[in-house]
């Protein structure tokens, strides 16, 4: 018996050992949902300098974008999108523009380039092959309109492309949607309902795993129940969010979190100390999302006695610079 697992360990170790460039590509793809952090660390591994095909550079360059972008790794993803522009006139560039020019789109959007945002999500949309991607950029023209402070328009979007995902059976984009709609129902102080759209989103990103969804769903809904002082709620809840964002690499939701039970421990009556403070504050500055910036002064930070200084929020007047930016900016890529 042991001749026997020796000599199948001798036949298989080889191929575990051995995985290919599109084995390994694959690998990444398939644990982007569940578990970003792995792909990454799959990719990193991927040596680019090698013989690597222009279709195994591109695919590389966009899984390093999705992955990169629940990690809050910024830097990363337009990295890749600046680098995949190298190669606009392939075939296989022109089959994936939409997810290029998406995440793009994205990146411009966190950078308050929000006009360029808003051509490139176009762009986006133009070339768009199905459904399940128009709901994703519906979702992305949504928090745009947000972002620009038109929170009518946002909701519009968000109600019509929560149909579209309903009718494709999109379990994640519902999940996101809803999350989106909670977070502006917390914007308006609309607190039950916000609650129960996180309740939703949690639901449907636990049913297919989706780490980064879990996380932000589950510290926002924490955050809900902390304003409606629903402490049982609370209670049962925070461990496991806590023990998932531990696992998770990205310091902006540790520090969420980490305010949000500031405020459930002063609720409890447990006195907050000048070190908890000094590091709350510290943590305050990975936080970069300045509607999140504002929640948090306004319903954790002042409850707390402390005094944080929001960094000024203005959307650039200059616009996005780039040489390949003016493919973008006409849409055409030849």
């Amino acid at each position: 018996m042991l001749r026997l697992v020796c000599f199948l360990f001798v036949i298989v170790s080889p191929f575990l050992w051995g995985a290919t460039v599109d084995e390994r590509l694959k690998e990444a793809k398939d644990y982007l949902t569940v578990k970003p952090s792995e792909s990454y660390r799959i990719l990193e591994e991927i040596d680019l300098t090698k013989n690597l095909t222009e279709e195994q550079l591109i695919e590389w360059h966009i899984l390093n974008m999705r992955a990169s972008l629940p990690l809050g790794k910024l830097d990363n993803l337009i990295a890749s999108v600046e680098s995949v522009f190298k190669y606009h006139q392939s075939a296989y560039f022109a089959e994936n523009i939409t997810p290029v020019t998406s995440a793009l789109g994205i990146w411009l959007r966190r950078n308050n380039y929000l006009t360029d945002a808003e051509l490139s999500f176009k762009c986006s949309y133009r070339h768009a092959s199905n459904d399940r991607l128009r709901v994703i950029l519906n979702n992305s023209l949504a928090l745009l309109a947000r972002e620009s402070g038109d929170l009518e328009r946002a909701k519009y979007l968000f109600e019509y492309s929560a149909k579209l995902a309903k009718a494709d059976k999109n379990i994640n984009m519902m999940g996101m949607i809803n999350f989106n709609q909670g977070v502006i129902a917390f914007q308006e102080g609309k607190f039950a309902d916000a609650e129960q759209h996180f309740r939703i989103a949690l639901e449907y990103y636990q049913s297919i795993n989706k780490r980064a969804g879990k996380i932000s769903a589950g510290t926002y809904l924490l955050f809900s129940f902390v304003v409606q002082k629903e402490l049982t709620n609370y209670q049962r809840l925070y461990l496991p969010t806590f023990q998932q964002t531990e696992a998770f690499p990205n310091n902006a939701s540790k520090a969420l979190l980490d305010w949000v039970n500031a405020g459930y421990l002063q609720q409890t009556g447990i006195e907050i100390s000048e070190e908890t403070r000094d590091s709350l504050k510290q943590q305050f500055s990975n936080i970069t999302d300045h509607f999140e910036q504002a929640l948090i002064d306004k319903y954790l930070a002042k409850p707390l006695g402390i005094s944080l200084i929001l960094p000024s929020f203005e959307s650039n007047t200059e616009r996005f610079d780039a040489e390949w930016f003016s493919l973008v900016k006409n849409c055409s890529f030849n």
